[in-house]
């Protein structure tokens, strides 16, 4: 049984060293990239190589034949060509092309087809790494935060930045109707004048510049109980061209959707201040009335409806004050169309100035 483990050992020892030997002496010989000292690279397969020269057939099936002594080196890989960030032990960093490593240090380029190439000792070497050592190492960080359950501390200006507002509630009691005899008849009217934002979509970055897609639900009210020798009474007549000869109540109704994009600038001065413009589209009116009623009969009763088309355009600032909370002041001009009795069709909308509050919430920066 020795005798046979012997032989069988022989043999593999025999057949081993007649595959080295071909390999030494044969003519094909696989090799990557040839690199020369005047910092090209020629990439093939080696197919001759003598003690003067060494024969390559490049990828596009050309045959290069190369002095040996104008060649650099040699590599089986295509590993150098991934950029790779060196951080020294200085904590700077060095985006490079690893050519070649030893056991004590490093040989790069940092560019790939330059001759210039440096070496950096293995002891002055943080780590290296295929990412920028920036991102490494918020990666990690982010990676141990959350085996830790330890969530990131942000600052009093990134929290502020980084949340916008989702809804907000405003409210209106200064304003101008835009045609006179509106003005005329409604402005001394008892009224309701306020609006909901939504902003499902905010596109902002991280300074907390960008835009919203914005969606406002708006209500307009006025009412008011009037005597047949008020001054108005004369607007009123020319409006509906109707008599008036009892006390009677003027009514503006409107509640609207609009929808639209918004457009925010940010800016931090111990709280986030951030001026914004927007353009809006009325999308559907669920409640249009404009009407003079009787107050003692059936008699008088006339209505006009408004346009289903108008528009929105404002511009204001918003405070961030925590958070979760801001204020905000608007300025707005809206337009919606009604033709009365007298065949003119008149902007029953105005100018306003709005304030209020808004409920802020992150938009994707923020866990």
């Amino acid at each position: 049984m020795k005798k046979i483990a012997r032989g069988f050992s022989l043999a593999h020892v025999l057949i081993a060293s007649c595959v080295i030997v071909w390999f030494m002496f044969s003519g094909d010989v696989f090799a990557e990239s040839v690199f020369l000292k005047d910092g090209s690279i020629i990439e093939g397969d080696i197919v001759k190589e003598t003690d003067k020269a060494t024969t390559v057939k490049t990828k596009e099936g050309k045959t290069v034949t190369i002095q040996r002594k104008d060649i650099l080196r040699t590599l089986v890989n295509e590993s150098y060509k991934t950029k790779m960030y060196i951080m020294k032990s200085n904590k700077e960093v060095l985006g490079v092309y690893i050519v070649e490593e030893d056991n004590e240090s490093y040989t790069y380029r940092t560019e790939l087809q330059s001759a210039e190439e440096y070496k950096i000792n293995k002891e002055d070497v943080l780590f290296v790494s295929k990412i920028p050592p920036k991102d490494f190492i918020d990666e990690e960080v982010q990676k141990k935060a959350a085996e830790l359950g330890i969530k990131k501390k942000y600052t009093r200006e990134e929290n502020l930045k980084w949340r916008a507002p989702f809804m907000r509630f405003g409210y209106s009691n200064i304003g101008i109707y835009i045609d006179s005899d509106i003005n005329d008849a409604y402005s001394e009217s008892r009224n309701i004048n306020a609006f909901i934002d939504i902003f499902p979509w905010r596109f902002r970055n991280e300074s907390g510049n960008g835009f919203d897609a914005m969606i406002r639900a708006r209500f307009v009210v006025n009412f008011d109980e009037i005597n047949p020798t008020d001054p108005r009474t004369q607007t009123f007549l020319k409006l509906y061209q109707v008599t008036l000869d009892e006390s009677y109540e003027s009514k503006l109704n409107i509640g609207q959707i609009c929808g639209g994009v918004r457009y925010a600038y940010s800016m931090y001065y111990g709280v986030l201040i951030q001026p914004y413009v927007y353009g809006l589209l009325q999308l559907f009116v669920f409640h249009d009335e404009i009407k003079i009623e009787s107050l003692n009969s059936d008699a008088i009763d006339e209505q006009v409806s408004s346009s289903k088309l108008g528009y929105q355009f404002g511009a204001g600032v918003d405070f961030g004050i925590t958070s979760y909370v801001g204020l905000f002041i608007e300025g707005m001009y809206s337009y919606i169309g009604a033709k009365f009795k007298d065949g003119k069709t008149r902007n029953v909308d105005g100018y306003y100035i709005y304030y209020g509050v808004s409920w802020r919430t992150s938009y994707g920066l923020i866990e």
